[in-house]
């Protein structure tokens, strides 16, 4: 197991922790991550894209003008694509956008893109800590300490703290998640993990079992 220094708030050094290796330490698997991120950002789309054909626009289907005699170009309809105001050829339309990834599938991208943090010490360790009240400066001070600032950071913590993410709020490039809510997409696109000693026990519970 890789281990790790815990600091508290004011960046101070508490002690050391061991990330568990079946979750930090495995070989990571960028084809699974690159399915699984895939798939997230399908399921993102809403697919509500959507044009009207000449049958739906709210123009005369009447024919505009006799076939032959004018001297003019041969018309339909005023709902023809051709015209301005008609309708759309081949414009797109409602689609249901959905991927599903298998479950061993899901667990290991997220294992992996936990490894690739680790292997490039991209992880800061908190002990525990609990805020009374929301204190952005606190937050801030921490980034600072840790040598994080300005870079786009993910603070993962073991359950919902309001508090907490209500004091990392205001500040750029910080994200705060409970770790029942990351998603794979969220650790690979963070520079850098902020984990509590607390969020650690939580990821091995929910990945790091075979």
């Amino acid at each position: 197991m890789a281990s790790v220094d815990v600091c508290n708030l004011e960046g101070e050094e508490v002690g050391s922790m061991e990330l568990p290796e079946t979750v930090f330490g495995i070989e990571p698997s960028a084809d699974a991550i690159y399915y699984v991120i895939k798939a997230y950002l399908t399921n993102q789309r809403q697919g509500n894209a959507s044009t009207k054909t000449r049958s739906e626009v709210n123009r005369t289907k009447r024919k505009m003008y006799r076939q032959k005699g004018t001297g003019r170009a041969r018309k339909g309809t005023a709902g023809s694509p051709i015209l301005i105001g008609g309708g759309v050829a081949h414009g797109p339309r409602p689609k249901y956008f959905r991927e599903r990834v298998p479950k061993k599938v899901r667990k290991l991208a997220i294992r992996s893109a936990f490894s690739q943090k680790a292997l490039g010490k991209a992880i800061s360790v908190l002990e525990d800590f609990e805020l009374e009240e929301p204190k952005t400066k606190r937050m801030a001070q921490m980034t600072q300490m840790l040598e994080i600032q300005g870079q786009k950071i993910l603070l993962l913590t073991d359950g919902i703290a309001e508090n907490t993410v209500k004091s990392c709020r205001n500040i750029p490039r910080l994200s705060v998640l409970p770790v029942s809510q990351v998603s794979t997409y969220d650790v690979v696109n963070a520079d850098v993990l902020v984990l509590t000693c607390g969020a650690i026990s939580r990821i091995h519970a929910l990945w790091g079992a075979s």
